[in-house]
């Protein structure tokens, strides 16, 4: 979602040449969306198998399996080509994966969008796995923080997203800037879909159900809070919605009361007709999407302080924090037990998210310096003030 507002943003000020791998047919077909606001679309398959070899020889031989898996040979050359072919005054990297790409072209100004500091994530997990995933785990941690380090030597900003995420990374100085998500309030909004069938009483949690923090912190939630608030309000349900559950998740629907959708074609029914929405993570980096969108379907949302950290918005005015399963049970209670109260954190929540999180106001910054960086290396290249540069190539004036 990030990556898409940010091709949406700089499309309205620069010509957009956009290349990515496809992982599915889903992806090739997501490509016609693309080229409504992009000038090109490269697009190269990966296959899943392959990748892992790729990962783990690129582990092997001191880099990240990171690395590894995301490298196509076909897409670099696709990038190199196109770049013979009409240079660019910018490259823009999203992730630490996508880095060996950008530094292959050559280009005046090189951007990447680290989003979080991955290498603390694997710190994170190797902390909580036991032997031999912990020994990966620190390994993956280590050499993707040699790949942000050399982010921050090669490329002339590191865009990061909160401030929070820059402490954690640590080094890189007035390189590194926070530029936040934000949330599309007019696709997002409480009278934008009807509600689907949950009953009054019902708790949703969305997300990619194959992604880690997703995954354990639903576990965490169904294992640790979810028999007591049963027990207490036998008509509460659980539904979690989101793509790729793993079985561990897909074994929750066992347990009375929760139910798991799956992949849905649009999550804004089951956000709509939730009477609170959830997001337990117990690790977490940035900022949480589902949470901003919750917020702005209007709903009052309990979240954890791992899935709270970065926003911009009060506990216990804009929505609420639990981090014990006693915390959670009371919050989750007291919102059902009381609609008046419910419905006026979730108006809080979605007037916060309007006057904070649109995201236009949130690519801004982006555009600017995009913008700045490429004027500053003409003016350089060229011995001229910035103020005496013409636009760069390719850069179309609002």
């Amino acid at each position: 979602m990030r990556a898409f507002h940010e091709i949406r943003a700089l499309s309205r000020h620069f010509h957009v040449t956009v290349a990515a791998l496809s992982h599915n047919r889903g992806d090739i077909a997501a490509v016609a969306g693309l080229r409504e606001c992009c000038r090109k679309v490269l697009v190269a398959p990966v296959a899943g198998a392959m990748g892992l070899i790729r990962g783990g020889a690129s582990l092997l031989t001191g880099g990240s399996v990171t690395e590894g898996y995301f490298y196509s040979r076909r897409l670099r050359e696709m990038i190199i080509s196109e770049a013979r072919r009409e240079p660019f005054d910018l490259v823009m990297c999203y992730s630490s994966s996508m880095l060996p790409y950008g530094l292959a072209v050559s280009a005046p100004v090189r951007v990447i969008d680290l989003v979080d500091v991955d290498s603390a994530k694997w710190s994170s997990y190797a902390n909580s796995a036991n032997w031999p995933k912990s020994w990966l785990y620190h390994r993956e941690a280590a050499a993707v923080c040699r790949l942000e380090r050399r982010a921050v030597e090669r490329c002339d900003a590191v865009l990061l997203v909160s401030d929070a995420e820059s402490a954690a990374m640590g080094f890189g100085g007035n390189k590194v800037i926070a530029v936040a998500n934000g949330v599309d309030v007019d696709f997002f909004r409480p009278d934008a879909v009807e509600p689907t069938n949950l009953g009054p009483a019902s708790l949703v949690f969305t997300g990619t159900m194959d992604y880690r923090p997703n995954a354990e912190g639903v576990c965490w939630f169904v294992h640790k809070v979810w028999p007591e608030l049963k027990s207490r309000m036998p008509e509460l349900t659980f539904v979690i919605v989101g793509r790729n559950p793993t079985r561990a998740v897909r074994q929750l629907a066992e347990t009375p009361g929760v139910n798991v959708t799956g992949s849905v074609p649009d999550v804004r029914p089951y956000l709509a007709a939730a009477g609170v929405a959830i997001c337990p993570l117990r690790m977490a980096r940035g900022i949480q999407n589902k949470v901003l969108e919750a917020m702005a379907m209007g709903k009052a949302v309990v979240g954890s302080p791992a899935a709270l950290e970065g926003l911009e918005a009060e506990a216990g005015e804009n929505l609420l924090e639990a981090d014990t399963p006693d915390e959670w049970r009371g919050h989750i209670l007291k919102l059902l037990a009381d609609g008046e109260y419910r419905g006026r954190l979730g108006q809080a929540a979605r007037k916060c998210v309007e006057q904070k999180y649109r995201w236009a106001a949130r690519m801004a910054p982006l555009v600017s310096l995009c913008r700045r960086l490429i004027q500053s290396k003409a003016a350089t290249s060229s011995g001229m003030s910035a103020s005496e540069t013409r636009e760069p190539a390719g850069y179309e004036a609002e």
